[in-house]
């Protein structure tokens, strides 16, 4: 029987009380036989209305930025607790998981001010998920009865968020936030500076050391190290105006009037990053807070990457559905002029005042989408220092360092295709490596059968 955490139960009360979203929790109430249990009904209404999903959102960052309530998850850390860094998708499965599986609620350290990892960087969607949005549970690309958007263990899934073909971010942040609002303690502003080395005077506890920003540390029995795929490369470049990370492009777009003065802009780099950004300025990502064709439009997109298609016929042939509208704007008017050209060299960018070069050719603004590099963090060196943990009839779910209590899980975990996903082709598409469909359930195998620290 589900029984609704503290914050969840204070979530349903505090929007089913006010009269401007109390409609949307009766409307799936009325519809409460099909659901599991009557707090997914109320949670799906709440997530399908935008004003109700609004005030939850705000709820939830109310509840999280509570500093008593951040001091206590804090003090009660301790040698038989799971601590997360990070509080994304992979840091929700393992909450999830290992709750049901009967073991302690864990901690959650995220270094932002907002909850949710790479999905929530914005309260406002920007980009669409890779999968399609259906029902179903956990499975492979390419079986059609699955949801590869699932969360396991979550209060709701993705499929009761939208009924669009592709899901935003915000879509996947909301189901990701109430799950770790059900299953795990959470604080925010939270940076993890070291592991297993004492450098605060305040540390106590007879468990792994944690030292996080504030001067202040805590003991854990185990980390999950869920930090994903890490923070973005070239942001040393950056100046936030006319040279943008993919972030800081993001968080432009979830603003009002986000395109404009863009006339020509450069977009560089050809991963998934780098397509979600040629979306957002070609007009078809998630609809800005504000914007117009006719106020702001970008005239001309220059895409630097490599291997990339170049001409529309090119595209179609060979890039997979979810991008498939980026090919259409690849095609020339009767000038011979377009809108969208790819460019297959590597970019050397200048930054001069008001304007960024690129082999002479001057852009309003550059977005960098070129990869992710790991954040450091004292005491938890790089993947050379670990071997693959494995379950039996799963293989390799996440990455055991040698010497430390401490599981590296989800993107950054660098796990091997198995012989099953070469089978099914799923590795013949690069960015399965770091997809959530691929990785959930690895994560949730990890969850599901590491033994109580007292017993390991």
């Amino acid at each position: 029987m589900f029984e609704p955490s503290t914050a969840i139960a204070n979530l349903l009360t505090a929007v089913a009380s006010s009269p401007a979203t109390a409609d949307s929790v009766r409307l799936t109430t009325a519809r409460a036989a099909d659901f599991e249990h009557p707090a997914a009904a109320q949670l799906t209404g709440i997530a399908l209305d935008p004003a109700s999903r609004d005030a939850a959102d705000r709820f939830l960052d109310t509840y999280w930025s509570d500093e008593q309530r951040q001091r206590d998850a804090l003090t009660t850390a301790s040698t038989d607790r799971d601590v997360i860094i990070g509080s994304g998708f992979h840091a929700a499965v393992y909450a999830a998981t290992r709750v049901l599986a009967g073991h302690r609620r864990p901690l959650v350290l995220e270094r932002d001010s907002r909850v949710g990892g790479t999905f929530a960087m914005t309260s406002r969607p920007v980009f669409w998920l890779n999968s399609r949005n259906r029902p179903g549970g956990p499975g492979l690309a390419g079986d059609q009865t699955a949801n590869l958007n699932y969360l396991p263990g979550a209060p709701i899934q993705a499929a009761n968020v939208s009924a669009a073909e592709y899901q935003t971010n915000t879509d996947m942040a909301f189901v990701i936030r109430l799950t770790l609002a059900q299953y795990a303690d959470v604080v925010p502003n939270a940076t993890v500076i070291s592991v297993g080395e004492y450098e605060s005077d305040d540390y106590y506890g007879d468990g792994m050391p944690v030292d996080i920003s504030g001067g202040r540390s805590l003991s854990a029995a185990r980390i999950i190290d869920a930090r994903g795929l890490g923070d973005q490369a070239g942001e040393n470049l950056t100046n936030g105006t006319t040279i943008m990370s993919f972030t800081q492009f993001m968080q432009q777009m979830s603003e009002a009037w986000p395109l404009r003065g863009l006339r020509r802009v450069a977009v560089v780099g050809g991963g998934d990053a780098g397509k979600c950004a040629v979306e957002s300025l070609l007009g078809i990502a998630p609809q800005p807070l504000m914007a117009a064709a006719g106020l702001d439009w970008v005239r001309r997109i220059d895409w630097y990457a490599a291997d990339l298609p170049t001409d529309c016929e090119q595209w179609q042939a060979t890039i997979r559905g979810r991008y498939q509208a980026i090919g259409r704007h690849l095609r020339a008017d009767r000038s011979g002029a377009g809108r969208l050209a790819v460019i297959n060299r590597r970019a050397s960018i200048v930054d001069l005042p008001g304007t960024a070069l690129i082999d002479g050719t001057g852009y309003d603004l550059v977005v960098l989408c070129t990869g992710a590099r790991e954040p450091v963090i004292q005491g938890l060196g790089d993947i050379s220092g670990t071997d693959f943990h494995t379950v039996p009839g799963v293989g390799a779910v996440a990455r055991k360092y040698l010497q430390q209590p401490v599981y590296r899980v989800g993107p950054h975990a660098q796990l091997p295709f198995t012989s099953l996903e070469r089978a099914e082709g799923i590795a013949a598409e690069p960015g399965n490596s770091v997809a959530m469909f691929r990785l959930g359930s690895k994560t949730a195998a990890l969850a599901a059968t590491l033994p109580s620290p007292a017993d390991s």
